[in-house]
């Protein structure tokens, strides 16, 4: 029997709803076992990216998963040839893959629970997830491309602690992530039992591997009310403030060039160093996008997906 995966978000949140008969309807017209839930609409866009160090540019955008319902967490695996992603049904939500060249998208998990937040590992050979419903741990779980049977990634550990969103390291085996109904953020290990607390008022967002490094990013409001977009060193344990988020929004990604990107309702920006600050790059209305949220930058730095909401015509349609 299948629930939602609820996150206080500032952009989408999953509210589970009870299955509900229409006129006439019995319960053998609907299915006893599981329960309906009502997922917010959002699409993922995919755009050709252009990365200079004074600017960035998208063009040839094109809504990759046009169709009714919830498609988000958009993850690029290595090789730049698809990306991987969340969509939901009328019950569940399940990971599905996305390959560039040919446009085919091919379904990757069926299983009891839903699966959030995919992450593909450096080979392309293990995803990962979090998993959630009425008898799931709301833990990381992962599988392989040969073997579909989902392993317990922290099943190891001497607590469990609900995951929301995390980051993982497959060359150090660091694993970081936020707690979902802690609002902190813990460093913990793939094979060690080990769990170092890294802050609390985290804000509810993926912390992300930084290119070329070992170290992680993730989002914290300060006692000021700031929300920082920080760094953590695993190893020395050290924090170190990036850059403030852009508008309300506090989903960012990172570009293989080390600069970050985050949308603001239609607009990309673009932050590459402190001197430079945040740039508005591209107004992706014109593209019809609305209300965008996440987004992910392949390795390369050529492609980008932008999760949003199509721009609906006076007639409804889009």
């Amino acid at each position: 029997m299948k629930t939602c995966l609820c996150f206080v978000l500032i952009s989408f949140s999953i509210i589970t709803l009870p299955a509900i008969s229409l006129p006439g309807q019995t319960a053998a017209d609907d299915d006893p076992q599981k329960d309906k839930v009502d997922y917010p609409e959002s699409d993922i866009f995919l755009f050709d990216l252009s990365l200079a160090p004074d600017s960035a540019t998208v063009s040839n955008g094109i809504n990759v998963t046009d169709r009714p319902g919830y498609e988000n967490q958009p993850a690029f695996t290595p090789g730049n040839q698809s990306f991987l992603f969340s969509q939901s049904d009328e019950y569940q939500t399940d990971v599905y893959e996305y390959f560039l060249e040919s446009g085919e998208t091919k379904r990757i998990t069926d299983t009891e629970n839903m699966e959030f937040s995919p992450i593909p590992s450096p080979d392309n050979q293990t995803i990962s997830f979090v998993v959630d419903g009425k008898n799931a741990n709301q833990s990381i779980w992962h599988i392989t491309r040969e073997n579909k049977t989902p392993v317990w990634t922290l099943k190891h550990l001497p607590e469990r602690e609900p995951v929301g969103y995390y980051g993982w390291n497959h060359k150090t085996g660091d694993l970081i992530y936020w707690s979902r109904y802690g609002f902190n953020i813990k460093l913990t290990h793939e094979s060690k039992q080990r769990v170092h607390y890294v802050s609390g008022d985290a804000v509810p967002t993926t912390p992300q591997l930084i290119p070329g490094s070992n170290n992680f990013s993730f989002v914290h409001r300060q006692g000021n009310g700031e929300v920082w977009i920080k760094e953590l060193n695993p190893v020395t344990l050290a924090i170190r403030p990036i850059t403030t988020v852009v508008g309300s929004n506090t989903h960012y990604g990172w570009a293989p060039d080390g600069s970050i990107l985050m949308m603001e309702g239609s607009t990309l920006n673009r932050w590459h160093s402190p001197e430079s600050g945040w740039q508005q790059v591209a107004d992706l209305k014109a593209q019809n996008v609305a209300s965008a949220t996440r987004l992910a930058v392949s390795f390369d730095g050529k492609k980008l997906a932008v999760v949003g909401v199509p721009i609906k015509e006076p007639d409804g349609k889009h």
